[in-house]
């Protein structure tokens, strides 16, 4: 089986931090997430990014990586240093108190 999945944004490295940038498209996905963070501000935010490593030549593997969120400029969010750029992301979760949340 064989699955197809469109990416939602991109991350690139902007020096001692990453950016996440999500597509237009996906504008709704960073809009939920921080709805969900304005609850509790003095929570320690984690976000969960599985993105597809650009210089992995198998094009069937992702890659999990977990970091801090820091900051929200629109649809970009500076996050802690990933080991990433120009990878395709392909998902991103907020993940509060240990527990990642969902879509809903």
């Amino acid at each position: 089986m064989r699955i197809n999945l469109e990416p939602i944004g991109i991350i690139k490295k902007a020096g001692k931090c990453s950016e996440i940038l999500i597509y237009s498209d996906f504008e709704q996905l960073v809009k939920n997430m921080m709805s969900k963070l304005s609850r509790d501000e003095t929570d320690q935010h984690s976000l969960v990014v599985v993105h597809k490593n650009k210089e992995s030549s198998d094009l069937h593997q992702v890659q999990i990586s977990k970091t801090q969120f820091i900051d929200r400029v629109g649809n970009i969010l500076k996050v802690g240093k990933i080991d990433a750029n120009d990878d395709s992301v392909i998902d991103v979760r907020l993940e509060c108190n240990g527990f990642i949340t969902t879509e809903a």
